[in-house]
């Protein structure tokens, strides 16, 4: 079967546009879906409807109630609760339309938190770290619908587990953003208003993977094409880890940043703040020699293009506010 029609949900988001454009530019036809084009994905029977309208072959999964470490943790109940109801509400449509084919993008914080490195076969291997559970249950929790859902239906699904994702279009508020975005606001802040110091959440010490985000999408759209030749590959709901396994500290990472933005400041360590947990990095081997796909974009080249974004749109807000 070709799966030349593409359905993604959240794809006005931060991940779900740059998945959208790369399907279109690989020459698929693709649809977006999700609440600021009217449909709550929460509501399974609307779900559905749009899903019947649009008859996709397969449907990508990228909705979702996110955000950094703080932004969770002072919103627990309502991203626990959303993305508990996105879940349900997705397999109701997929359900209700008659597609069979669902492909998500799953966070890495689904993981167990004491692991280091991240393996497929250790991802039942123990809790979620407390600090992401709220986010990264409702999320896992996903897989066990497609499972459940799968004993009544012919749905077949893949779960692509992604590092922390980074790029043009982030969040870059203090608490809704991850640790890269708040970084490149609070740094860029600093350098514009002279100051000599910035504070920084936790210790700096833990270790984070980053994918760019638009190669993240590039890898969804490699996986979806190879499922056109060999959907064998969905056989039992599989997991997928899309990383490379390097990562880098926080206070390096604040420091790349500061280099790249040229702020001749130190920062300051807030102890108080949740570090999480100590080291994610994602074990992509098992990704690679499938879908023969790898990361185009280094960590810095990354960085100065989301930085150069981030100081353009403040420009153009800054005009059209005088």
């Amino acid at each position: 079967m070709d799966f030349n029609k593409v359905l993604v949900t959240g794809g006005t988001g931060f991940v779900g546009s740059k998945v959208v454009h790369a399907f279109r530019v690989a020459g698929f036809d693709v649809v977006s879906c999700s609440r600021s084009e009217g449909v709550d994905l929460r509501d399974g029977p609307a779900f559905a409807r749009t899903l019947r309208e649009v008859v996709p072959d397969c449907v990508v999964h990228c909705a979702a109630h996110v955000g950094g470490i703080g932004y969770v943790g002072e919103n627990a109940i309502a991203v626990f609760e959303d993305n508990l109801a996105i879940a349900t509400g997705l397999m109701r449509g997929l359900r209700a339309s008659g597609v069979g084919t669902l492909i998500t993008v799953m966070p890495n914080c689904t993981y167990p938190g004491d692991k280091m490195v991240y393996r497929e076969d250790e991802w039942w291997d123990g809790p979620i770290h407390e600090s992401v559970l709220m986010y990264g249950l409702p999320r896992k929790t996903l897989w066990g619908l497609c499972k459940t859902y799968s004993a009544v239906t012919d749905l077949r699904s893949a779960h692509l587990i992604f590092p922390n994702m980074y790029g043009p279009g982030d969040h870059f508020e203090p608490v809704r953003s991850h640790a890269l975005g708040a970084l490149i606001a609070k740094i860029a802040r600093a350098k514009r208003m002279n100051e000599p110091q910035v504070e920084l959440w936790g210790s700096g010490r833990p270790v984070r993977e980053w994918m760019y985000v638009e190669d993240a999408a590039d890898a969804v759209v490699q996986f979806t094409g190879l499922l056109g030749r060999d959907e064998s590959v969905l056989s039992d709901h599989p997991i997928f880890n899309v990383g490379i396994a390097e990562g880098v500290s926080i206070a390096d990472l604040a420091d790349m940043i500061r280099d790249v933005i040229g702020w001749d400041g130190s920062f300051v360590f807030d102890r108080s703040r949740p570090d999480g947990a100590a080291q994610k990095l994602l074990d992509g081997r098992r990704f690679r020699e499938l879908a023969g796909w790898s990361p185009a974009t280094p960590l810095r080249t990354g960085i100065e293009r989301t930085v150069d974004d981030y100081l353009a749109n403040l420009e153009r807000n800054e005009t059209h506010a005088h």
